[in-house]
């Protein structure tokens, strides 16, 4: 009997000593990272399409709807358009032939948070099979704890396109650049570019040294029609982040460029942009997390 209290009080003596040491030293070193408990999970959507696509319009609309149901804090999409549809760029073509190389290429095409889900073409037949298939591989996502918080700011400036470059935008059909555009009443209009800079930081929140990451961003463009739902106008070349070991960060600070012409002064809308950034690893083209900036 003795013997076994002298075994009990020794095995809290030694649990004692442990807690103060080891459990101690990691409630400390734990306390110099963001708990991921504090940090939400927010999932990125791609949808490449191209204009005419037959099935497309059924993956529009439901991760559309989806876009709108969640918000943007939980789950964002963005729209890439591809292979000469008039909204295509030569970076959304870029990208889609960086996640697929030569594998199967086609619209629809969706990337959930990069290569971690794939929907090549659509899921199902109907368009509410498509719907859930969408929604649980994002719900998954949702679950899944965030290894960096993301932050960042964004500040606009419009400026006038400097001279000598306005020639250079804008090409008529046949090639033949033109040198601007002409109000009704013989006046020339001054194009602008918008000057978005963006800035922020990266910080491991997880207790894993993170490798192989780098910072990336789309601006994109909104319209009031499928298909055109935040469509990308420019894709962020990436940004390579050293090593980063459990609480260290990284800054990061990108420009964009964007053309202010045409659409918005043609048809009356206002344009409006949104900036979307995300970590992603350039060697399993997984997104590790996605910030959407106001």
């Amino acid at each position: 009997m003795k013997e076994k209290l002298f075994i009990f009080i020794f095995l809290i003596i030694f649990l004692m000593a442990l807690s103060n040491g080891n459990i101690l030293t990691f409630s400390v070193f734990a306390q110099d990272t963001a708990s991921p408990k504090n940090v939400p999970r927010v999932v990125l959507v791609e949808l490449f399409v191209q204009d005419g696509c037959p099935t497309c319009p059924t993956a529009e609309f439901c991760l559309e709807d989806l876009a709108w149901e969640y918000g943007t804090s939980k789950f964002i999409l963005v729209q890439e358009h591809l292979w000469g549809d008039g909204y295509d760029t030569p970076e959304t073509n870029a990208r889609y032939d960086w996640y697929v190389g030569d594998g199967k290429k086609g619209t629809p095409d969706v990337f959930i948070n990069g290569l971690t889900k794939r929907f090549q073409g659509l899921a199902c037949d109907c368009v509410e099979g498509n719907y859930e298939c969408y929604k649980d591989a994002i719900d998954k996502e949702l679950t899944q704890p965030p290894l960096v918080e993301l932050s960042a700011v964004k500040t606009p400036h419009p400026n006038p396109l400097p001279q000598g470059e306005r020639e250079k935008t804008k090409e008529s059909p046949q090639g033949e650049k033109e040198e601007g555009e002409e109000s009704p009443q013989g006046e020339r209009k001054e194009e602008k570019i918008l000057n978005i800079i963006i800035e922020g930081m990266v910080k491991n929140i997880s207790d894993s040294f993170l490798k192989d990451l780098a910072v990336c961003g789309i601006v994109s463009k909104e319209k009031d029609e499928s298909g055109l739902y935040y469509y990308a106008q420019d894709i962020l070349p990436f940004k390579d982040m050293p090593l980063l070991l459990p609480g260290d960060t990284f800054n990061f600070k990108f420009t964009s460029e964007i053309l202010l012409i045409q659409e918005s002064e043609i048809d009356g809308e206002e344009g409006i942009l949104h900036v979307v950034i995300f970590v992603q690893n350039t060697i399993t083209k997984e997104i590790l997390q996605a910030l959407y900036i106001e």
